[in-house]
């Protein structure tokens, strides 16, 4: 086994467009899985494109800033070499990948787990993320990453709080954080020789699991949660329905 886990660092150290590669493993899934007669979620890329790149504005200003800062950055070791904006292309398609594969999650949950009772599990939930932000705050409240992390993430739940009819959102992002968690282990680390993403050490609490910033599970939860509910909200703007939930209607 542990011959295996170093040939496996061996193989990761070498790619040189590994990030692209973790950008296109995180779509990949979900795109196959899109054509299920269950879900159809190939019905609702549009609207999510349309969600992800409104969300994704305020994510790559922030994004933006932090990199000319210094707060943290990239490894051009792990990089294809080209940038927009300061940022490199893998960064910027992250912002269209993850919420495409996540609100996938969350349709499939909504289908899945129709019969569920999901009111006690968010209420939990919700609680976790205010007790994580306290812990958060508690660390390091002036680091610019886990202040900014800590604004983030309760906009998000006030938004989320107040959208009560949403009951797999809670299980969705629970379900979305276990791969989001080893995405983003290889990207600060995990499992390679050098991080492909740096973070300054002055302006985050420094606490991690394993080699990942405790901040960005809630910089996970922020974009998880707020492209969900957009995507909800948009679909009841337009006036149309996702698949899943035309299909669970109709079960019911």
């Amino acid at each position: 086994m542990l011959r295996n886990a170093s040939r496996t660092s061996q193989i990761l150290q070498s790619l040189k467009g590994l990030y692209l590669i973790l950008d296109v493993i995180t779509l990949l899934c979900p795109v196959i899985l899109s054509f299920d007669n269950r879900v159809r979620y190939f019905k609702s890329w549009g609207n999510v494109f349309i969600v992800s790149t409104i969300i994704a504005i305020p994510f790559l200003v922030w994004d933006i800033i932090f990199t000319e800062e210094g707060v943290w950055g990239f490894n051009p070791e792990y990089l294809v070499g080209i940038s927009l904006f300061g940022l490199p292309i893998e960064e910027i398609l992250f912002f269209w990948v993850v919420p495409l594969a996540c609100v996938f999650v969350y349709e499939c949950c909504k289908f899945y787990f129709r019969k569920f009772n999901w009111r006690w599990t968010n209420m939990a939930i919700q609680a976790g993320v205010l007790g994580y932000l306290i812990f958060l705050s508690s660390e390091n409240p002036s680091g610019w990453y886990t202040l900014t992390t800590i604004i983030a993430t309760v906009i998000t739940m006030y938004f989320w709080f107040n959208s009560r009819k949403y009951a797999q959102i809670g299980v969705a992002y629970i379900l979305c954080l276990i791969p989001f968690l080893i995405i983003n282990g290889v990207l600060t680390g995990s499992w390679i020789e050098e991080p492909i993403v740096w973070y300054n050490s002055n302006h985050f609490s420094d606490v991690r699991m394993g080699t990942i910033p405790m901040e960005d599970a809630m910089y996970g939860f922020s974009l998880i949660v707020s492209n969900i509910l957009l995507h909800e909200k948009l679909m009841q703007w337009k006036g149309t329905k996702s698949f899943s939930t035309q299909k669970v209607e109709s079960m019911t």
